[in-house]
């Protein structure tokens, strides 16, 4: 028998940066690094009265009659007679009327809108109109435009923008029908979007991409991803064409596609992707087994993360929370594009995303298809989902990168109390539970050629910051 060997973890790796180091092979509700650290969670969204105080509302849905939330927005005013920005929130309730909630205004009520009402969840698109804030709201079969200072009002003939940029003076939309047109206005008026006259016309996008989803304005440029790839748009002396930039060999779930930093990141069957104006990559993200058609993903960002929910196949016998209703999305992945560094939540259903960044806070609002679905949520440090514990693992691949014979003898562990460690080997396994926060210690004999690692938690905490296993080859 050789001399004593050992296996040091000093980082729980889940990006291929360094071919030396253990690589998970599978992870969830575990922040990933240098240590496990608990992941984030979601919580019953809250608000500070004012910019202030920091005293804290909650929305009051039940208390305005809205049975489940179907949709979120947000929507800055600025009035210029008093120089003052108001912070909107909207809410659209399952009885499909439109809500506000007027925010750091010492008014925590939701109130019905202008009586507006919509038969599908509106999105909502900011841009300027007659130099004053505005946004549309858009539902499968209508469009209103609300402008500061005025009473919402439907926008008639015209088709429905499903996106919009601004670009050089230019408004560039995709519609709804026909999808294949991308639409233009030299006066920046999304009411003259569909009216061929001066100032305003289309081109059309009949290639083998298929339809235009999304459209972008990045790096003073313009791209609008479709379903199979991503066509840039030219604007010049009137004219307008487009030209193929990247065609995607599986289709690109278009709801994904957000600006985060420096890059532009979307979804497929195959990954995450990245494109920065020139060309696309894959991500080093791994997602366990998208064997879904991931249709109601969704995604957006904030502070340089990228915040995609969508629906995996964790490929193990667990039900976790969502998990056991008739989901449509289980999982939330947060994608730090400085550190690249990423989290997977699972057992949360998330239906929408939403941003809100003001000068007194900034925070991720979630909306959700089944549990709670009468609630507004956001994204929490505190590794919980509505004050649930989020049950944590993270499992290795092989820790020796030999077929030799071992005796694998110790394990030590510096972690919190009550995290279960495993260790797997010839179809058997052998499990501990850490009895103190710290240093643990465990002593046995296993004699095999491979062996991974396993490390769990039911605990909101269960950290472990490094892992040591000493073993002999014969």
């Amino acid at each position: 028998m050789r001399a004593k060997q050992r296996v040091e973890i000093k980082k729980f790796n889940n990006l291929n940066i360094n071919s030396n180091e253990v690589l998970s092979e599978a992870f969830y509700n575990y922040k990933v690094g240098k240590a496990l650290t608990n992941s984030s969670g979601v919580k019953v969204a809250s608000f500070p009265i004012n910019s202030t105080s920091s005293e804290q509302y909650q929305l009051k849905i039940a208390e305005a009659g809205i049975e489940k939330v179907d949709g979120i927005a947000y929507f800055k005013q600025y009035f210029p007679e008093n120089g003052k920005t108001t912070h909107r929130l909207l809410v659209y309730g399952s009885d499909q009327k439109v809500y506000i909630n007027q925010m750091l205004d010492d008014i925590p009520d939701l109130y019905w809108l202008y009586n507006l009402t919509f038969s599908s969840a509106p999105i909502t698109l900011a841009y300027k109109k007659d130099d004053n804030d505005a946004i549309i709201l858009a539902s499968k079969n209508e469009m209103k435009i609300w402008k500061t200072g005025y009473s919402p009002y439907t926008i008639e003939d015209v088709p429905i923008i499903t996106s919009m940029c601004m670009n050089d003076g230019v408004l560039f939309c995709t519609i709804k029908e026909p999808a294949f047109k991308i639409w233009y206005a030299t006066d920046l008026d999304a009411e003259k979007v569909g009216l061929s006259n001066t100032g305003s016309g289309y081109v059309s996008l009949e290639d083998d991409l298929g339809y235009a989803r999304k459209i972008i304005t990045y790096n003073e440029e313009v791209y609008v991803f479709r379903d199979y790839g991503i066509s840039k748009v030219n604007y010049i002396k009137g004219e307008v064409s487009f030209n193929q930039i990247y065609v995607s060999g599986t289709k690109i779930y278009t709801d994904t596609v957000a600006l985060c930093g420096n890059e532009i990141l979307f979804l497929t069957k195959n990954g995450v992707y990245s494109f920065n104006g020139v060309k696309v990559t894959k991500t080093e993200i791994e997602l366990p087994n998208l064997n879904f058609e991931n249709v109601n993903a969704t995604a957006t960002s904030l502070a340089d993360r990228y915040y995609l929910a969508l629906r995996l196949d964790f490929g193990d016998e667990r039900k976790i929370l969502c998990e056991n209703e008739n989901y449509i999305n289980n999982a939330l992945l947060i994608f730090d594009t400085i550190n690249k560094s990423y989290e997977i939540i699972r057992g949360v259903d998330i239906k929408t995303l939403l941003p809100i960044k003001t000068e007194e806070f900034e925070k991720m609002l979630v909306t959700f298809n089944t549990m709670y679905t009468n609630l507004v949520g956001e994204i929490s440090s505190s590794s919980t989902c509505m004050q649930q514990s989020l049950p944590k693992l993270w499992r290795s691949g092989d820790l020796v990168n030999n077929v030799q014979t071992k005796l694998f003898t110790k394990l030590s562990v510096v972690a919190d109390e009550g995290v279960k460690v495993k260790l797997i080997y010839d179809n058997k396994s052998l499990s501990f539970t850490t009895y103190q926060n710290g240093v643990n210690q465990f002593m046995f004999k296993i004699h095999c050629k491979q062996i991974k690692l396993e490390i769990s938690s039911e605990n909101d905490s269960g950290n472990v910051d490094k892992v040591v296993l000493d073993y002999y080859e014969y």
